[in-house]
This record gives structure tokens, C-alpha cells and sequence, in this order.
């Protein structure tokens, strides 16, 4: 039998997420370091491995996968004249482009403006990230992924290992914060299936395997337990 988990803790660290974990809007939310194997087999265990809230088999757990596994990211269309939305547009596409890169022959993201028929997809709003009531400290709740617009409840692994969170909202802005391209690029490495934070990635520190972590976790199939985990280098 499985310990029972309590996941009050873990849901008020994932809804404080301000960012990248460090102040220049790039694309990457870190820099690329030389991690060892070792360093990425250990981040994606407690990012990912580690985060067992609900009954599910042990082991990895992500969006289902096929070579070059599509998934659709719905993009809200910014509203016209509005600078700040459509900056959060751009730098959506921006992180778009760049995980397509750093993650190619693994996943596509693939940006529409109208949503899917069926099956599960991201989706990306302005200015609904949650903030907890009474808090003042915007910065630190500058977006999040979470089950809905506005809330803090973090998406949930499903019985098959997958995203059973339908959909995925990636939450930008809260109207007092600045969403950097870090940030965005963040949100969308929670999106995919990191759960909690690392150094370098929302922690602070000098290193992340940020990149090598998500080329891992889609390099091999879900479910895949710690033991047998082969490491992906992400591409550069």
C-alpha cells in the first residue's frame, strides 16, 4: 500500500512561481551547464518520478508519445491594442520554437488558435495567474500551470502515467508583475511535467539540467522507473 501523500505543502510551492530563476528574458530559463548524468537522473526523479499525489503506477509520467508526439497548444489570441497581451504572445511562440528545437525528434508543440476537437492540450491565457488572497507579492505569482485559469491547483499524472489534467492552462500575468521570456519558457517545462522545482529552474543555484531533464523525461516511455531511466541529451 501506498503511503498516503499530503500534497498542501507541494500545492502552495507550485502556485508561487514567478519564473525562470534569473533576471534576463531569454528564451532558456538557464543557462546550458555541463551536469552529469547523475545530476539529471536526480532532478528528474524529484521533479517528476517523485510527484505521486494519486494512484498511479511508479515511474515516469508525461503527455503520451509517439516519435515527434504532436501536442497542441492553444495560443488566445492577444486582444487588439493590447501591448502587453500580445508581448505574451510572442514570447509564447518564442518558447514555442525554442523547446521545438532543444527537443527535436521528441515532441512538437504545435501552436493553434482554436481549440481541439478532442484530446487533451495546453492552454495559454493573459493575466490569470493565480495569486493568493490577501498576498501582495506579485513577482513570485507571475504565472503558473494549473487545472484552470486563476487557481493554484497544480495538473495531476493519470492512472496511464499521461496528463490527466484536461486541459493543461498555462496561466501569464497577474496585471502587477513583469512575464519575462524565462518565465513563459518556465511555465511551459511545468506544462510538460515537471512538477517541482530545481536548481536553476525556480530554485536558486548555479546549475540546471533543465534541458537535459525534459530530453530525458520524452526520450523514454511513460511509466519508466527510476532503475531504468536512459539518459537524453537535449540538442543544443
Amino acid at each position: 500500500m501506498r503511503p498516503m501523500i499530503s500534497t498542501l505543502p507541494l500545492v502552495a510551492a507550485l502556485a508561487a512561481c514567478g519564473g525562470g530563476g534569473n533576471a534576463t528574458d531569454r528564451a532558456d530559463p538557464a543557462p546550458d551547464v555541463s551536469v552529469s548524468d547523475a545530476q539529471v537522473m536526480a532532478d528528474l526523479k524529484s521533479s517528476n518520478i517523485d510527484f505521486l499525489p494519486t494512484n498511479r503506477p511508479a515511474g515516469t509520467w508525461r503527455w503520451p508519445s509517439t516519435p515527434a508526439q504532436h501536442i497542441p497548444v492553444l495560443v488566445t489570441p492577444p486582444t487588439a491594442g493590447n501591448a502587453t497581451e500580445q508581448d505574451y504572445a510572442a514570447k509564447t511562440q518564442t518558447a514555442i520554437t525554442t523547446i521545438n528545437r532543444r527537443l527535436t525528434g521528441l515532441l512538437v508543440l504545435d501552436a493553434v488558435t482554436v481549440a481541439p476537437a478532442s484530446g487533451n492540450y495546453i492552454h495559454v491565457t493573459y493575466g490569470t495567474s493565480y495569486v493568493p488572497p490577501g498576498s501582495s507579492d506579485y513577482q513570485s505569482y507571475c504565472a503558473n500551470v494549473a487545472t484552470a485559469p486563476g487557481v493554484g491547483n497544480p495538473i495531476q499524472p493519470g492512472s496511464d502515467n499521461g496528463i490527466a489534467s484536461r486541459p493543461v492552462h498555462v496561466n501569464l500575468g497577474n496585471g502587477h508583475c513583469d512575464v519575462t521570456q524565462a518565465i513563459v519558457t518556465h511555465e511551459f517545462g511545468h506544462a510538460l511535467g515537471l512538477a517541482t522545482h530545481f536548481a536553476g529552474f525556480g530554485n536558486d543555484g548555479p546549475e540546471s539540467a533543465f534541458w537535459d531533464v525534459l530530453s530525458t523525461l520524452y526520450a523514454n516511455p511513460a511509466g519508466t522507473p527510476a532503475g531504468n531511466v536512459l539518459i537524453r541529451r537535449a540538442a543544443r
